[in-house]
């Protein structure tokens, strides 16, 4: 699994926009929000297969990539506190996608993955819950290219 050395005028056999859309919850064992100082992502891939089917499209065979991953957000937040009132918190949050990708690879290559961060957001809802709003593309490349 692959997610860097794609060169930037290379352009990508298939692409898909994924939204990851959770209600974070702060554990009960740390202490209720006041305001959201500042969050940071990380994503994983940590799973891809490429499926063959016996679909055609415009005369090409289709095939379908599975993608699984992770996102990890940290949030540093100010507590309702009188004391201690910096405190931070770990969320992990799982995502797949099924990208088509007509004339792609055959089922069991490898292929690379390129994900972009289209758009990020966490706002509180509450004390102790916030939605989180996350909006990836993944690219995907021959591993020849």
């Amino acid at each position: 699994m692959k997610t860097q050395n794609i060169p930037p005028n290379c352009l990508p056999g298939a692409s898909k926009q994924v939204a990851i859309t959770k209600i974070l919850t702060i554990p009960q064992k740390k202490p209720p929000l006041e305001h959201v100082i500042n969050s940071s992502i990380s994503l994983e891939i940590t799973k891809i297969a490429v499926i063959n089917t016996p679909l055609h499209v415009q005369g090409q065979p289709l095939s379908k990539v599975v993608i699984t991953g992770k996102a990890q957000i940290v949030l540093k937040y100010v507590a309702d506190v009188m004391d201690q009132q910096v405190h931070g918190a770990v969320f992990h949050v799982p995502f797949d996608a099924l990208i088509k990708w007509p004339g792609g690879p055959l089922e069991g290559s490898d292929i690379c993955v390129g994900i972009t961060v289209e758009h990020y957001q966490t706002d509180p809802l509450d004390k102790r819950d916030l939605i989180n709003i996350l909006v990836i593309r993944l690219d995907l490349y021959p591993k020849d290219m």
